[in-house]
């Protein structure tokens, strides 16, 4: 039976009024991401911070993510949906709002990492609800929901150095995007539910292809997340002004729009992934190679073939565990444990970037995102047609009504 099929009509709500929350919801994970890249070196240089413990500052959200991923079972099992994005959005409001008292280190990681684990239950569990209500689309809600992170990301590197000019000062610049998040949390159906026995919902451990989805996925976090934290940064140390540099990256999280926009439906027209992202993950390759060797000469060319190539293979990440999956709590489990260890691994791509950028400049850092890439490119070429795979998970489902 069609999983959608599975609720009472009069308990289900309007796919049209989910998926634009899906989407709504989307819109409130980046920037916080990209408003931090935005201001990391002012923010650097106002607090005396070196590049390495500014990584750090930068590492916080996607280190949440990646451990909020792990318990994503609980979060699944205990909250629901409804309740359980409801939280995430409010803790994403709340954190932003603390970053106001961003003039102390202690407050503005605290704040950070508030924000951060909102964002990681929102990434745990969109998936669920994706492969819950649109089981036949996944491909193609993963990649509107990817463009609505991306739009939101660029949201935010727009409007930082605009804020700033405004209202005085880079924390509240951050701050003000507590009343998007708070918004969406009002908005969210918090009657929706997919929940499942606790025990249903452990990690598969024993997945090959689990681990290998989590490489492929954490080494493609590497750059993705280290851009969205360094790209505006490295312009400024090239001259660039604090305006030019957040132009940058938001020509940066233009193209991951269109790339999220153009791909996902073309790849949703035959099974195997693999043309996609090669194609896609080679885009990303010549952009950081332009980058490291020639970035003042490309400038935005560079920039936007990364943006592009990271935009149309980050859907196609996150729908790889929805193809190996056959049920929605499946697709939870399989999603937890792939998000988890990637986005662990994407932590440690802003952290290393600093102490890279502190010891032997920002050239050798790029080109160990560059390394990480080419790796990221081989792992993608061997996921075979889904309908091929042998190493799938099946676990029974028992979904109780609100």
């Amino acid at each position: 039976m069609n999983p959608a099929q599975q609720t009472p009509l009069a308990k289900r709500p309007a796919l049209w009024w989910l998926a634009l929350m899906v989407l709504l919801a989307g819109l409130n994970l980046r920037p916080l991401l990209t408003t931090l890249g935005t201001n990391l070196e002012v923010i650097r240089m106002d607090l005396g911070l070196s590049s390495t413990l500014a990584g750090a500052l930068a590492a916080i959200p996607t280190l949440c993510m990646g451990l909020v991923s792990l318990a994503g079972g609980w979060v699944i099992a205990r909250l629901g949906v409804g309740a359980g994005m409801r939280l995430a959005l409010l803790l994403i409001a709340v954190g932003c709002a603390l970053r106001w008292a961003g003039d102390w280190l202690p407050i503005l990681a605290l704040a950070t990492a508030l924000a951060g684990l909102g964002i990681a239950c929102g990434q745990v569990l969109i998936p669920v609800v994706i492969k819950r209500y649109f089981p036949s689309r996944a491909a193609l809600m993963m990649g509107g929901y990817t463009t609505a992170m991306n739009l939101g990301a660029a949201l935010g590197a727009v409007a930082a150095p605009l804020a700033i000019s405004s209202l005085g000062s880079w924390r509240a610049s951050l701050a003000v995007w507590a009343l998007p998040a708070l918004l969406a949390a009002l908005l969210w159906p918090g009657r929706l539910r997919v929940l499942t026995d606790p025990g249903a919902m452990s990690m598969p451990w024993c997945s090959a292809i689990g681990w290998r989805m989590a490489l492929f996925l954490g080494t493609g976090s590497l750059a993705y997340m280290t851009l969205l934290a360094w790209l505006a940064p490295f312009y400024m140390a090239l001259g660039f002004t604090q305006e030019q540099g957040g132009a940058m990256l938001v020509a940066y999280t233009t193209a991951q729009i269109a790339g999220a926009l153009l791909v996902p439906p073309i790849a949703q027209l035959q099974l195997d992934r693999r043309p996609a992202l090669a194609l896609t993950l080679a885009l990303l390759a010549v952009g950081l190679a332009g980058l490291c060797w020639a970035p003042t000469w490309g400038g935005g060319s560079w920039v936007m073939l990364a943006g592009f190539g990271l935009g149309g293979s980050f859907p196609l990440a996150l729908t790889l565990p929805l193809d190996y999956a056959h049920t929605p709590t499946e697709a939870g489990r399989l999603s937890a444990m792939v998000l988890g260890f990637g986005m662990l691994m994407g932590a440690g791509g802003p952290l290393l970037f600093g102490v890279l950028r502190d010891g032997f400049g920002f050239s050798v850092a790029l080109f160990f995102l560059l390394l990480a890439t080419v790796a990221s490119f081989l792992l993608g070429l061997t996921f075979r047609p889904s309908r091929d795979a042998t190493d799938t998970l099946t676990v029974d489902v028992k979904e109780i009504s609100p």
